[in-house]
C-alpha cells in the first residue's frame, strides 16, 4: 500500500478513523510494514475497515480518499438501496452477488452515475459507458457517447409554421 499525497490527507484520514472509534465503532486495522522499512516517515496509514459506524459519521459521510472503509450492515436490500441513496454524493456504487440478474435490479435502484458489479474502481470502468455522477457529485459525463456529446456545441434552426399553404 503506498502512502496518501500529502501529510494533511494522511491526518484527515486519521481523523475521521479516530472519530469513528470515538464515537464506538470497532476499528480493525489491517497490514504491517515490510521488513526494515520505517512507514513513520512520510504519509503511510495502514488499511483500515470501521465495523457499524452510526450513519452519520465522518467516515460514511464524508469521502475518504484513503485507505479505510466504513463496513455498514442493513436488515434487507431496501433498507441498503434507500441508505444508499440518502446522500449529498452519488459518483459510484457497487453491488455484490452471485446473482446477476438480483445484481441488476439492485443496480436499477441506486441513484449514482455508475454502478459497479462484483468489482469497484477505475480499473474496472467500461470505457464505452458514460462516467459521471448525481446529487454534488458532478455534472455531465465522461467517456461513451455522452462524453463525447460535452464536447460538442449543438445548432438548432427553426422555422416558422408554414401559414400560406401556397408560397413556397
Amino acid at each position: 500500500m503506498g502512502p496518501l499525497h500529502s501529510a494533511r490527507q494522511k491526518e484527515y484520514v486519521q481523523g475521521l478513523v479516530e472519530h469513528a472509534r470515538s464515537t464506538g465503532a470497532e476499528v480493525r486495522e489491517f497490514g504491517e510494514a515490510a521488513e526494515g522499512t520505517d512507514i513513520s516517515r512520510g504519509n503511510f496509514l495502514r488499511p483500515s475497515l470501521v465495523l457499524d459506524p452510526a450513519d452519520d459519521a465522518r467516515v460514511v459521510v464524508e469521502e475518504q480518499f484513503g485507505p479505510t472503509l466504513p463496513i455498514l450492515p442493513f436488515d434487507d436490500e431496501d433498507d441498503a438501496v434507500a441508505r444508499a441513496n440518502d446522500t449529498w454524493s452519488g459518483l459510484c456504487s457497487s453491488v455484490w452477488t452471485t446473482d446477476l440478474d438480483r445484481a441488476a435490479v439492485l443496480a436499477a435502484q441506486l441513484r449514482t452515475g455508475y454502478t459497479f458489479v462484483n468489482a469497484h474502481g477505475a480499473a474496472h470502468l467500461d470505457e464505452r459507458a458514460p462516467f459521471g455522477g448525481f446529487n454534488h457529485s458532478g455534472m455531465g459525463r465522461e467517456m461513451g457517447i455522452e462524453g463525447v456529446r460535452e464536447f460538442m456545441d449543438t445548432h438548432a434552426v427553426g422555422f416558422p409554421a408554414d401559414t400560406n399553404e401556397g408560397a413556397r
